[in-house]
């Protein structure tokens, strides 16, 4: 399969910029990473065009694997909207139960307020002053009869505002209740509809298998999946050329033994073992568990987060110097192209996408578009 000439020159061009590129402005390299973006889309179009009956059905994983993953990403949305609404309701509750015992202390003392003013009557600065008693005496009277007076009012302004609040607070707790339920139902037909989905992409790969019985059969897919990823390197690397390269107190090569894997797992193989169809590994698999976080090696920028046929959601990494960094078969992806990462930033969640039978972590490091062995950067 070969590019069309439009779409060659067009990503030849982006590479032939002057490096003059260096120096401008944010909003020229944004520009130019839509422009990237735009011819990554583009040649992910080629690459999907149908020609067979198994080109159809990877055509057919794609759709599904993206479904599941846009609805895992939702769910995950939903739980984390409902957690905290769920913390807000909490903290509402404690403070209706404050505001409840403050109303029955508050209640307590307005009732013995009411009650020594109605002992008093309603007349008593009056008998105070008719009082035959010293002036120096009436007056420090009159003036404790204010204090009382005053802070009664006081007692019962707390007392009404208290109910005030507790009334907001009440209402505050019946809209989260209502919200939350909501949510719930939400999440169920949400999760109805992955289970759906699920059920789907495993009928589609039960048929890619059958496809792929002969040893031939599995060949030319290793081959091809290969080819759609070198493909893709050497074209993201041509375009990015021309880009700020990301900058670092430390160099990525210097990082070379320093670095932590990506994620948590097993490796399942070695760099360069031989497969059992006699291809080689370009890179290590992380057996790890779904949904697990997978994290940036390094700091770079995004340059391609998206589906690639083989790889399943695929995200590459720019780190300057001609290094990439690839994480292939996620569930999800956090970041999207155009995007600068800090080393141990999480860039997407483990899955098994792109026909992977079980979860796992597909990880590369490239240089000027070579594999490179990932136990010779990365330890433990």
């Amino acid at each position: 399969m070969k590019f069309s000439g439009v779409l060659l020159a067009a990503l030849l061009s982006l590479a032939l910029v002057p490096a003059c590129l260096a120096q401008s402005s944010d909003e020229q390299q944004q520009a130019r990473l839509a422009e990237i973006k735009q011819r990554i889309e583009t040649l992910q179009q080629e690459l999907n065009q149908v020609k067979g009956e198994r080109d159809q059905l990877l055509k057919d994983l794609e759709a599904n694997e993206k479904d599941i993953s846009e609805l895992l990403q939702r769910i995950d949305k939903i739980k984390s909207d409902m957690q905290s609404r769920g913390e807000k309701l909490q903290e509402l509750k404690q403070e209706q139960q404050q505001l409840q015992e403050s109303r029955r202390s508050m209640q307590r003392r307005v009732e013995q307020e009411v009650a020594a003013a109605y002992r008093l009557g309603r007349q008593e600065q009056i008998k105070l002053l008719l009082n035959q008693q010293d002036p120096q005496h009436i007056a420090r009277q009159l003036r404790y009869h204010d204090y009382f007076l005053k802070q009664r009012s006081r007692v019962i302004e707390d007392y009404v505002s208290t109910l005030d609040q507790l009334a907001t607070v009440s209402s505050g707790i019946e809209r989260e209740q209502d919200t939350l339920a909501r949510e719930r139902d939400q999440l169920e037909e949400k999760r109805r509809a992955l289970v759906s989905a699920q059920n789907t992409r495993q009928r589609t790969l039960d048929k890619l298998a059958r496809q792929l019985a002969s040893k031939s059969g599995e060949l030319d897919q290793l081959n091809s999946d290969r080819s759609r990823l070198q493909r893709l390197v050497d074209e993201v690397g041509r375009a990015i050329a021309s880009l700020i390269s990301p900058s670092d107190d430390t160099p990525f090569a210097k990082q070379r033994g320093r670095m932590h894997w990506p994620t948590s797992g097993r490796r399942a193989n070695a760099f360069g073992q031989r497969r059992a169809n006699g291809i080689t590994w370009t890179g290590v698999t992380l057996r790890a568990r779904e949904g697990a976080p997978v994290k940036a090696i390094h700091r770079g920028r995004v340059v391609f987060s998206d589906y690639l046929r083989g790889q399943g959601m695929l995200i590459i990494l720019d780190h300057g110097d001609g290094y990439m960094s690839l994480y292939g078969h996620n569930q999800s992806l956090t970041r999207a192209i155009g995007e600068w990462v800090e080393r141990g930033d999480t860039i997407a969640k483990v899955g098994n996408t792109g026909g992977m039978s079980q979860p796992g972590l597909y990880f590369e490091i490239r240089r000027n578009g070579k594999p490179q062995d990932p136990t010779v950067w990365c330890r433990g």
